[in-house]
C-alpha cells in the first residue's frame, strides 16, 4: 500500500487551492463555503489535509467515530410490523424475511397480551434480531421468556419502570433500554440537539443502573439509541459518527473494565420531516439517500420505516417491500457494507463530525449544569429551542428557500386522495414536524 501512495505526487494547499480558484472562473472561493442556518453551523465543502487538527482512530477501535465494526460497514434490515392479529401478521413477517429482512421490529398494537408462539411461528429467531415495541411490562417479560437466547431489544416508553425489572430481565443478548433520539429529530430538532438529549438520557439511565448495584459494563450493554434520520447528507453521515465518540467519552468516566463497553448501538430509523403523501414515489428517491447517510455513519440496524405508516390510506405491503429493497440496493448493488468506513479519508466530514460533536458536548454540559434531563425547566428550555428550529424549517420550506419536490416545487399531477393520521407525539409531548402539512 505504501508503494501504491508514493507512486502519486502529493500536493500542497495553496496549489489546490490554486486549482480551485481557477476552475471556480472568477468566483470567490468563499462559495463553497455553505452555512445552514438552521443547524448554524458553517460547512466547508473543501478540506486539505493540512486543515485536519486530529486523526480519528481506526474502525473498530475506540472512541468509535470511524464505526465499531474493524474489517466491514455491515447492519441489518429492520422491518416494522404493528401487531393486531398474530396470524395474519406471521404471514407477513414470513413474507419480509423470504424478501431479505433479517430485522423484525415488533409494534404492540394494544396492552392485551401477544401469542408469541402464533406471532412467531417458524421464525428462526436466534438468526436475525428482534425489536419489540412493548406497551407493557407484562409483554415485554411474555417476549423474553420466548425469545430466550436471541438478540432482542426492547424499546418501551418508561425506562423508569423497567428499572425495577432490570436484574430480572437483563441478560447478554438483551438491549433493555432504548434512548429514542428520533422524536428530537421528527419534532424538527437539530442535528446536535437530538444528540445531546440523546446523550443526556442515555448518561441519566446509565447512573440510574450504577445506583441499583449493575457494574459499568452491564449497564452500557443494556442501552441502545435510535436516531432520526433527516435530509442533510452530509449532516447525518456526520451525526452518528459523533454520538459515538460523546457516548464513548461518557461511558469512560465510569472506568468500565472492556473498551467494547465505549462502544454504542444504534438504530437509524426514518421518519416524517420530509414524507410527502401526495407525490409518493418522491419518498423513495429521499429515503435511500437518508438510508445511505446512516449507514455511510456506521450504524448497526437499518429501518426504513414504510412512507404510509400514518397514511389514512395504507399500501403497507408495497411501501415495506419497497423499504427493504432500499436496504437491499445499497448492500448487493452498491457493496456499502464491505467496506469499514466507507466515509473515512474526508477531511470535510471529520472537521464536520467534530463540529457536531463540540456542540452536541457543549449542549450536553448546559443540561448537566442545570439539573439533569429530568428537570422540568431543562426540558422546557429545550423543548422551546427545538420549536424555534422546526418554526424556521417550516418557513424555509413555505419561502421555497429550501425546496422539496412534490411538497413544495413541482407538485405531482395526479391527484392523490389521502391524509395524515395522527402521528405519536415526539420527545417530551411536542408536535411532530410534517412539512407537507405546512406548505
Amino acid at each position: 500500500m505504501n508503494d501504491l501512495f508514493s507512486s502519486f505526487q502529493t500536493s500542497s494547499k495553496e496549489e489546490w487551492i490554486a486549482i480551485l480558484k481557477k476552475e471556480l472562473k472568477g468566483e470567490s472561493i468563499d462559495t463553497l463555503n455553505k452555512f445552514n442556518r438552521v443547524e448554524e453551523i458553517t460547512f466547508p465543502s473543501y478540506f486539505h489535509r493540512e486543515d485536519q487538527q486530529n486523526a480519528f482512530s481506526d474502525p473498530g477501535l475506540a472512541p468509535y467515530t470511524r464505526g465499531i465494526q474493524p474489517k466491514n460497514n455491515d447492519w441489518t434490515i429492520a422491518t416494522s410490523f404493528r401487531i393486531t392479529d398474530e396470524k395474519t401478521s406471521n404471514l407477513e413477517i414470513i413474507s419480509a424475511l423470504m424478501s431479505g429482512t433479517d430485522h423484525l421490529i415488533l409494534e404492540a398494537g394494544s396492552n392485551e397480551a401477544i401469542n408469541f408462539e402464533i406471532l412467531l411461528q417458524e421464525v428462526g429467531l436466534s438468526f436475525i434480531h428482534t425489536t419489540f415495541r412493548a406497551r407493557s411490562v407484562e409483554q415485554i417479560s411474555s417476549f423474553l421468556e420466548f425469545t430466550k437466547d436471541a438478540s432482542v431489544l426492547i424499546e418501551y416508553q418508561h425506562n423508569e419502570t423497567l428499572l425495577g425489572k432490570a436484574a430480572a430481565f437483563s441478560k447478554p443478548n438483551v438491549k433493555l433500554f432504548q434512548i429514542d433520539a428520533s422524536s428530537v429529530q421528527q419534532a424538527g430538532g437539530t442535528t446536535w440537539q437530538e444528540l445531546s438529549i440523546a446523550l443526556a438520557e442515555g448518561h441519566d439511565i446509565l447512573v440510574k443502573q450504577l445506583d441499583l448495584g449493575i457494574d459499568p459494563d452491564t449497564a452500557a450493554a443494556n442501552i441502545h439509541f435510535t436516531f432520526g434520520i433527516g435530509s442533510k447528507y452530509f449532516f447525518e453521515l456526520s451525526k452518528i459518527r459523533a454520538f459515538r465518540t460523546c457516548w464513548a467519552k461518557i461511558v469512560q468516566a465510569y472506568n468500565p473494565k472492556h473498551t467494547c463497553s465505549l462502544a454504542a448501538t444504534i438504530t437509524a430509523r426514518t421518519t416524517f420531516v420530509n414524507v410527502s403523501l401526495k407525490d409518493p414515489y418522491t419518498n423513495l428517491l429521499r429515503q435511500t439517500t437518508e438510508a445511505m447517510s446512516a449507514v455511510l455513519g456506521g450504524i448497526q440496524h437499518l429501518n426504513i420505516q414504510p412512507y404510509d405508516w400514518y397514511s389514512q390510506k395504507p399500501n403497507t405491503v408495497f411501501t415495506r417491500r419497497m423499504a427493504t429493497n432500499i436496504s437491499l440496493l445499497l448492500k448487493e448493488e452498491s457493496y456499502l457494507q464491505i467496506v469499514a468506513d466507507p466515509a473515512g479519508g474526508s477531511y470535510a466530514l471529520d472537521s464536520l463530525t467534530e463540529t457536531i460533536a463540540e456542540r452536541a458536548w457543549s449542549s450536553f454540559q448546559w443540561i448537566e449544569r442545570n439539573g439533569g434531563i429530568s428537570d422540568p425547566e431543562v426540558r422546557k428550555t429545550l423543548s422551546s429551542e427545538i420549536e424555534e428550529k422546526a418554526g424556521m424549517r417550516g418557513n424555509e420550506v413555505k419561502e421555497k428557500t429550501e425546496k422539496r419536490i412534490g411538497i413544495n416545487i413541482f407538485p405531482n399531477p395526479e391527484q392523490i386522495n389521502t391524509n395524515w393520521t395522527a402521528i405519536p407525539a415526539c420527545w417530551n409531548n411536542l408536535n411532530p414536524l410534517i412539512l407537507e402539512e405546512i406548505v
